[in-house]
């Protein structure tokens, strides 16, 4: 079971909408319902373009805005995405937005996380919508890789992790690491020694992003572990070059 209870209590994200459109209660309910049986979704009030909802143990607002997402966002999280080369282009033209925050009483930042990906799911299906940027990565998303992701791994109890915590490449440091993981409450990792960033470095940190926010586990200074073709070494990393403090992995010298 994972588990995110030292973690954030609020959570957001922004839809781009290819044009404004308020949004269909009833439509959404029904198709939340449906994609989603086994969990809560009752309407709990409305007011001027902000709807709320009680999703499972979470409360969710919806609100639809006439304007871009801020260029402040859009480029912090483009600067990121780099394994979705032409994501300026292809959401230069969004008119609108959704904004939806998620926010808990007294619960786990891992089924909060899970609750807002439900909605944003539903929301994405109903609306004509281009890609989804999950606030506190921060991660970009294309609009069918998320609801197809978010079917895959929440229908069988696997959070996907992918869609809450990026990854990104420092050329000047040769560092990969993950962006994100504060939001339940856990370290950034780092890769050190990395040329560039790799489909294959991308799916080991996902990989040790699940596994270091599965109770139980950890990862603790001096401790080896197997890499994609090197065994790394952990190191506890507050760094001036990259203001992050976390846990740093570093390629052990062969024999």
């Amino acid at each position: 079971m994972v588990s995110g209870k030292s973690g954030a209590r609020k959570l957001g994200a922004a839809v781009y909408l290819e044009s404004f459109a308020s949004l269909p209660v009833e439509k959404f309910v029904s198709d939340f319902r449906r994609r989603w049986p086994d969990t809560l979704c009752e309407p709990s009030g409305e007011e001027a373009t902000v709807t709320r909802f009680k999703i499972g143990l979470s409360h969710i607002a919806i609100e639809a805005r006439r304007t871009r997402v801020p260029d402040s966002v859009t480029n912090s999280v483009l600067e990121a995405t780099l394994q979705w080369p032409t994501a300026k282009q292809d959401i230069s033209t969004h008119k609108a937005h959704f904004a939806v925050a998620a926010t808990t009483d007294d619960g786990d930042t891992v089924f909060l996380a899970s609750d807002l990906t439900r909605a944003i799911t539903t929301l994405l299906a109903i609306t004509s919508s281009l890609c989804v940027c999950w606030l506190n990565g921060p991660v970009l998303t294309l609009r069918k890789d998320f609801v197809w992701t978010a079917n895959k791994l929440l229908r069988v109890g696997q959070p996907p992790f992918l869609l809450w915590v990026g990854v990104n490449w420092r050329p000047d440091g040769c560092l990969v690491h993950t962006k994100g993981m504060a939001q339940f409450g856990a370290p950034e990792i780092f890769l050190g020694q990395q040329s560039k960033l790799s489909e294959e470095a991308v799916s080991y940190l996902h990989q040790l992003v699940r596994h270091v926010l599965t109770p139980g586990n950890t990862l603790v200074e001096g401790q080896t572990i197997d890499g994609p073709n090197c065994i790394f070494r952990v190191k506890s990393l507050e760094g001036r070059a990259t203001n992050k403090t976390g846990l740093l992995l570093w390629p052990v010298e062969p024999n």
